[in-house]
């Protein structure tokens, strides 16, 4: 198993001014580790670790209540003028409804996340995409996480190597 830990930080905010660090994780499979893993089928073997996001802020979570509120109120609007025979009435509520569904989709999005703080990484996950982002905020929390990724990651390669062969037929007395 070869293992690439990165650590990176990316400027977020309006003006820029806020720093995050991530943690990319590229893990490789041997042949080798492939072939026991099939064998012996480790597919859903897993450990949890943090989200790939960052939390978004109060602000944020108010605008896209906002957006379906003004959304609604477009789309009644429209119908409203529709009705009255304005010609408006038609984009106003194609508009409103658009961004009613957009408020939508990114409280949704932000729900998500609060209602899943953690990320499963699992072997068959590795397998199909062998890189995983975590969120770390700080780089001394990312150095937190770093240890965490490893200690997973060591579970899986004793789990694999331990698996390889079967332990033979024992007698003893006791």
């Amino acid at each position: 198993m070869r293992v690439t830990l990165e650590h990176r930080e990316q400027t977020s905010g309006i003006a820029g001014s806020q720093k995050d660090t991530y943690v990319d994780c590229t893990v490789l499979f041997s042949e080798e580790e492939k072939a026991i893993i099939q064998q012996r089928n480790l597919y859903d073997q897993r450990f949890q670790i943090g989200a790939a996001t960052k939390l978004d802020s109060a602000t944020s979570f108010v605008g896209s209540g906002l957006l379906r509120i003004i959304g609604v109120l477009m789309l009644i609007a429209g119908v409203i003028a529709g009705i009255a025979g304005a010609s408006l009435g038609g984009l106003l509520f194609f508009v409103g409804a658009g961004i009613a569904i957009w408020g939508w989709l990114r409280g949704r999005k932000q729900d998500k996340r609060v209602e899943n703080p953690q990320q499963d990484i699992t072997i068959k996950g590795l397998l199909n995409n062998s890189t995983f982002t975590v969120h770390g905020g700080t780089p001394a929390i990312a150095k937190v996480i770093d240890d965490e990724i490893q200690e997973g990651l060591k579970r899986f390669k004793f789990l694999i190597a331990q698996s390889a062969e079967l332990k033979e037929k024992q007698t003893f007395e006791l």
